[in-house]
């Protein structure tokens, strides 16, 4: 057979592709569990367009919640085409029934265990309607991923990284946050890949650039360790996701630095006391806020600050108080979000339960990113989307911009350094700018749900 595996991505017009992007693990990896015998092809549409014409078997699609309208309209192009279409990734997982209105088969929970036999069943004419994971995948022996099949280019706007290779250690987070479905999708036991596999692994890469794909990075200390220190010699440079929590352990972040990283995108989520109680994994953290910056940058480290605004215990002055912050810390980069009900979260279970849910179908209406879609509790629905604007003009202000570039941490000290801030710095605040423009469709504090 001949398999295409896409990654849909936004095609709306006024939608400016992120700054920052990587090569995916997840289709290269489903190419290298495939049987012998058939042709692959994958298809980053973040990268480049697909071409339909192309002829093809069975098209396989991953599915994330905020671009499922944009996956079912490339499985019903392809079904009208008499093309096979199966569907995985975690909007499926949590919706199968919906995501099999636009596909022939839907895969719920992890593929790995699934995908060999899926693909048999679809060269031998019997595809299954659903597939389901038996449990939480084994991490040990999983094949290399096939990365030679997926697109690379450059990186978007101003930013002149190379696209780095995204590579996995772990899956899982035990944290289980009220706004985050990794706990009901990936599982809250944190597995851990057997550090010789991920050494190889990284030994096989012929890029020197990094980033790992894991969601809690370096919560197994002793496998992080293991990982960092084997790639001392490898004279790798990578970038991450982690916690605030990595900021409590020196000689982590000293081995870190050892081993090549140059940043991380951190979750501080809210500035607020009251709110950080309400997100798992920072509600017990030994460390300051500031402190951890100060410890981030003290080894050199970028940090891409992210912040989600709209929790029930935030009130209107989390918008300034985040701003101070900011401009206190010299934060690198920073990633401000209006808060998301995903479904399958809790979130989303408790404010479809109080009747606080604008649209309780949102993904399938074409809501561009950082729409509220919710009724706030702590402030009104004006007062959270004003603010929100509001941060973003100021903290991508060119004055700010400057402001936090003379906060020099060593990183930025280099030519690299340099225009890697000034160019993701730039690239963002058009992203956001833009962003800005879009329409809010429940300003006012509309209550009627859709």
């Amino acid at each position: 057979m001949k398999i295409k595996l896409i990654a849909p991505h936004e095609q709306r017009k006024d939608a400016l592709a992120s700054p920052f992007n990587f090569q995916r693990v997840n289709l290269p990896l489903l190419a290298a569990l495939t049987p012998p015998g058939h042709d692959i092809t994958i298809v980053e549409e973040v990268f480049a367009p697909d071409d339909m014409d192309q002829e093809v078997d069975l098209v396989g699609i991953t599915v994330l919640t905020e671009l499922a309208l944009r996956a079912y309209q490339i499985g019903d192009a392809y079904r009208r085409k008499g093309v096979k279409v199966v569907m995985g990734g975690i909007h499926t997982t949590i919706l199968p029934e919906e995501a099999l209105e636009h596909a022939d088969a839907v895969v719920c929970g992890e593929a790995e265990g699934i995908w060999p036999q899926l693909v048999a069943d679809a060269a031998a004419g019997r595809l299954q309607k659903i597939y389901r994971s038996g449990g939480m995948t084994d991490l040990k022996g999983l094949p290399v991923p096939r990365r030679e099949l997926s697109p690379i280019t450059s990186q978007q706007g101003f930013n002149p990284i190379p696209i780095p290779i995204g590579i996995e250690t772990s899956r899982g987070c035990p944290n289980d946050c009220e706004f985050c479905c990794i706990g009901q999708t990936l599982g809250q036991q944190y597995r851990v890949r057997p550090v010789p596999e991920v050494i190889a692994e990284i030994e096989a890469i012929e890029s020197p650039h990094l980033f790992f794909v894991d969601d809690a990075l370096g919560l197994n200390r002793k496998a992080a360790v293991d990982i960092f220190t084997q790639m001392i010699p490898l004279k790798k440079r990578w970038l991450a996701q982690g916690t605030v929590s990595l900021a409590e352990d020196p000689e982590l972040l000293a081995l870190m630095k050892r081993s090549g990283c140059l940043g991380l995108l951190i979750g501080f989520e809210s500035i607020q006391k009251e709110a950080q109680n309400d997100v798992m994994k920072i509600r017990n953290l030994k460390i300051d806020f500031h402190e951890a910056m100060r410890r981030f940058h003290g080894e050199g480290f970028g940090v891409l600050g992210s912040f989600v605004f709209g929790f029930d215990h935030e009130n209107r002055d989390v918008f300034e108080q985040t701003f101070e912050f900011i401009m206190q810390t010299h934060m690198d980069i920073v990633q401000l979000r209006i808060l998301t009900p995903y479904p399958g979260t809790k979130l989303y279970k408790r404010l479809l339960g109080e009747g606080r849910l604008f649209d309780q179908q949102w993904w399938l209406k074409g809501y561009p990113p950082d729409t509220l879609l919710y009724q706030p509790k702590g402030m009104t629905a004006d007062e959270l989307i004003n603010g929100y604007a509001w941060l973003n003009r100021e903290a991508y202000s060119l004055g700010s911009m400057t402001r936090r570039f003379f906060g020099m941490t060593p990183w930025k000290r280099s030519f690299l350094g340099c225009q890697a801030f000034i160019g993701v710095n730039l690239s963002t605040r058009n992203r956001y700018f833009n962003g800005l423009k879009n329409p809010q469709p429940f300003a006012g504090g509309a209550t009627q749900a859709v």
